[in-house]
């Protein structure tokens, strides 16, 4: 029989061991980023990288609630997360050398990157769905667990944005794989509460699963539609600020900078997340952080500075430490206990068709206007898609009668 110090060192030793994991992971996260910079570097225009990126999230829209999906029948996130963090690896660092090949005239990039996200795109819901599942049953701190990716994303970011001008954006490809062992190495040998609860359940039918109760929460529906409305700018933003950088006479190999900084604010937002969650609920955070978002891309309409856009990255750093650990945390509360996967896979479903629609409407709006007069656009946009979400609630009490989500503070 085990005494209380031995029961208080677990959850101690467990902490560490999820933040090492949050660590390793999203430093391989960092090199998304560059996609877009190795692509304007080879020599694709708006429009091609708003079609490639379109191309990606059209594959997202399916992979994200496939790995779900299949996560919850099998009943472990586990398994498939290590599956598909080693196949995303993997392919990750042939793109330099597919870039190289072309049939009719056409990169195989077009081939290669889409595939490479089926595999990559749903891997940040999984994890933090991973991470949620584990901090409630071992009752640890998800906001302090989710800093660590912050901090070790930050510095990795920074790293990237002095060496990557220094030796060349292909790199970034090669080395990817090298930082993916730690992570793949961790989620095979730690092991969790929910790895020792799922490996005592069989798998269950897609019939049995009941995925249609996703769909009759009004709640979480009207989040899945906001969502949409708050990715598609988000997503467009995050493609093209490259571009941007390059209009005010900024490196956009120094994107690392801006990536860096961006999630060096998140940690202190992240580490008083669950202070924040006992007084105000998650939805109106998410709420706040989206109204942060499109003060964000407004100013960003007005900079002539690389300097600006870096100031700018404080605002950013604010607002997705905010909407991160609450989204996650939202959806994690409103999605029955079997299907809480699908949910946050879903969610991340909804980022890849905002990334179609963001890449696409993005590279049209570049084109025929200019960047600044599309980062005004989408500022815009998401101010009244906030507005018209803030409604819903009211709706919701008043006219249809459902109770709005209180204070969560699993």
């Amino acid at each position: 029989m085990q005494n209380n110090d031995e029961n208080d060192v677990r959850p101690k030793s467990q902490f560490y061991k999820y933040a090492a994991i949050n660590f390793a992971f999203f430093i391989t996260m960092t090199f998304n980023g560059y996609v877009v910079v190795f692509l304007q570097s080879i020599g694709f225009n708006a429009q091609q990288v708003g079609t490639i990126t379109a191309l990606n999230s059209g594959v997202g829209i399916f992979a994200s609630p496939f790995w779900g999906t299949l996560s919850d029948k099998l009943r472990s996130l586990k398994k498939v997360i290590i599956l598909a963090l080693t196949v995303a690896s993997l392919l990750f660092v042939l793109i330099p050398f597919v870039s190289r090949l072309s049939v009719w005239g056409i990169s195989l990039l077009f081939v290669l990157l889409p595939v490479t996200m089926f595999f990559r795109m749903p891997l940040m819901s999984l994890i933090d769905n991973w991470m949620l599942r584990n901090a409630r049953a071992e009752k640890l701190n998800y906001g302090s667990l989710r800093a660590y990716g912050a901090l070790s994303f930050a510095l990795a970011a920074f790293a990237l944005g002095y060496i990557i001008p220094l030796i060349g954006v292909d790199y970034v490809f090669y080395i990817s794989i090298i930082f993916a062992l730690p992570a793949i190495f961790l989620m095979v040998f730690v092991k969790g509460s929910e790895d020792d609860a799922a490996s005592a359940k069989k798998s269950i039918s897609f019939k049995e699963m009941q995925i249609g109760q996703l769909f009759k929460n009004y709640y979480l529906i009207t989040y899945i539609i906001f969502t949409i409305f708050l990715r598609i700018p988000f997503q467009g933003s995050m493609i093209f600020l490259p571009f941007l950088i390059d209009e005010v006479g900024g490196d956009i190999a120094q994107l690392g900078i801006i990536m860096g900084l961006r999630a060096l604010v998140e940690i202190p937002v992240m580490m008083i997340f669950n202070r924040l969650r006992q007084r105000f609920p998650l939805y109106m955070l998410i709420i706040v952080s989206a109204a942060l978002f499109a003060l964000e891309f407004i100013l960003y309409s007005t900079v002539s500075t690389f300097t600006m856009v870096i100031a700018l990255s404080i605002l950013h750093g604010v607002a997705n430490g905010l909407t991160i650990p609450a989204g996650a945390s939202y959806v994690f509360s409103l999605a029955p206990e079997h299907l809480k996967a699908t949910a946050q896979t879903i969610m991340a479903s909804t980022t890849s068709i905002a990334g179609i629609l963001g890449g696409l409407i993005g590279g049209l709006l570049i084109a025929m206007f200019s960047i600044m007069q599309f980062y005004l656009v989408i500022g815009i946009m998401l101010a009244l898609a906030t507005i018209l979400y803030a409604a819903s609630f009211t709706i919701g009490e008043r006219l249809l009668k459902i109770k709005k989500p209180g204070l969560s503070l699993m």
